[in-house]
């Protein structure tokens, strides 16, 4: 599974699929459809893969911090 580092777009309210917000930055899942959305439709967006780790996104959408 390959996971990217992202951060919410400017201005938008992010939530995983169980209706958490989600961190200011986090790892996702892109081949995951709720999350290919989310990047497709511009509301999350690709973070400094440089900066440290916030917080992971489960599969079922629990936010868990790292």
């Amino acid at each position: 599974m390959t996971t990217v580092l992202v951060r919410p777009a400017a201005g938008r309210l992010v939530l995983s699929p169980a209706g958490q917000a989600v961190p200011e930055k986090f790892l996702i899942n892109p081949s995951d459809p709720y999350w290919a959305r989310a990047l497709r439709d511009g509301d999350v967006e690709m973070a400094d893969q440089s900066d440290k780790l916030v917080s992971v996104v489960a599969p079922e959408g629990n936010v868990k911090n790292a």
